[in-house]
């Protein structure tokens, strides 16, 4: 299953208002980070550029 990291689960989670989105969300590919996981973009140390994006999502940016 890989590693969840809940910080970012809850930001997701803050974003879609449902958990089961976000971790669905987790999972899914990220065209912005060259179609890694967010499950991915952590196990490789990325967290911060994924909170980042995810502070940008809440923001209002759109991609």
């Amino acid at each position: 299953m890989g590693v969840i990291d809940f910080e970012v689960l809850r930001a997701a989670e803050q974003i879609s208002g449902d958990r089961t989105k976000a971790l669905a969300w987790y999972r899914q590919p990220l065209p912005v980070f060259d179609h890694q996981t967010p499950q991915q973009l952590v196990e490789a140390g990325r967290k911060p550029d994924l909170l980042r994006y995810l502070q940008s999502l809440e923001a209002g940016w759109t991609g």
